[in-house]
């Protein structure tokens, strides 16, 4: 699942390569939305766990998201134009501080890039749900609650993200206040599948998977007829849409878990592979696209988005096997001497 959030989101960004107009290509951003869900079902095993080994924990995911991230940032670095800010935009997306300022700042390397700080904050913040939701299992509905609360009222008085100098509540949509609920999607589906899904029939799995793919449908559908500027015309659609995707992604991943219970060789392969260069997949696909828009060879979108893929697919498996991959397992090392 992993892999198809990485794949939707470079499709979305390659999408004007196909088509000009609103589409469902562009809806695919909504991959990002997918990867929140992602993130907060793996580790709804440790808010539910009753004991969170924090250090190693923290030590893990250090060297799962920087290393990786780090080199792609040094890429960005040498590719992007020279500008007055650039030095003091790359300090500041060293530290994840990159979507504290202006979208100009957040996206000035690599668009992407705005939904790390985002993950680093859930990261953070975990122990402390854990904490909640052990001690008091009926916690994680009231959190849900108090932060759907919180996304209206940040909405409803933020400015937009892509003006100059937004305001506080213009900032604070694109971190974890605004963002959260759509991690906490993910618990919930990790929740219900623990304690719905493993005795589930399969009747009752397909119901739930249409129900997933008819709102997700629909939500396309209305993009692709109104687009942006029909989102942000209604209050509650701004506030809510992507906690709408959210919702959608979610039932379809539980339909997904409960209908696919027999593992076979190859489904682990390939799910495997998908996994291993999604984080890749993220990172690089808009640094190839700059590189392909730099060049000014003028060949048929279609071809240019296969041969695109083509080069991020390469890149993604040669940082996995060569950074990514030894990083991981030098974090576990020394994470297991702080167990």
């Amino acid at each position: 699942m992993r892999g198809i959030a990485a794949w939707m989101v470079l499709t979305s960004h390659y999408s004007h390569l196909m088509t000009p107009s609103p589409s469902l290509l562009q809806f695919l951003w909504t991959g990002v939305d997918l990867f929140f869900v992602i993130s907060g079902f793996v580790f709804g095993p440790a808010i539910f766990a009753g004991s969170f080994p924090i250090k190693p924990y923290l030590i893990k995911r250090l060297f799962r998201i920087y290393p990786l991230y780090l080199f792609s940032l040094l890429l960005y670095f040498l590719i992007t134009p020279d500008h007055p800010d650039k030095p003091l935009y790359f300090v500041k997306h060293l530290l994840f501080l990159g979507t504290t300022s202006s979208a100009q700042e957040a996206f000035f390397f690599n668009p992407a890039y705005w939904s790390l700080p985002v993950e680093i904050e859930y990261y953070l913040l975990l122990p402390i749900l854990a904490w909640i939701v052990v001690r008091y299992v009926a916690g994680l509905w009231w959190i849900l609650a108090l932060f759907l609360i919180i996304r209206f009222t940040i909405i409803a008085g933020a400015t937009p993200f892509s003006i100059p100098e937004p305001n506080f509540l213009g900032i604070l949509k694109i971190h974890i206040p605004g963002i959260l609920i759509e991690f906490l999607v993910g618990v919930v589906i990790y929740w219900s599948y623990q304690r719905f899904g493993l005795t589930a029939s399969r009747h009752w799995s397909l119901a739930v998977l249409a129900g997933g793919l008819l709102l997700w449908t629909g939500l396309g559908l209305f993009f692709i007829d109104q687009g942006d500027q029909g989102i942000n015309k209604n209050l509650w659609l701004r506030a809510y849409f992507s906690f709408l995707c959210a919702v959608s992604y979610g039932l379809i991943l539980f339909g997904l878990l409960t209908l696919i219970r027999g593992q076979n060789a190859l489904f682990i392969l390939a799910a495997a592979l998908l996994g291993n260069l999604s984080y890749g997949v993220y990172l690089f696909h808009t640094l190839i696209l700059r590189i392909h828009e730099s060049t000014g060879i003028s060949i048929p979108g279609p071809v240019a988005y296969l041969l695109c893929a083509s080069a991020v697919l390469v890149l993604s498996a040669l940082a996995h096997h060569l950074i990514e991959k030894p990083a991981r397992e030098f974090g576990r090392g020394i994470a297991r001497k702080w167990s």
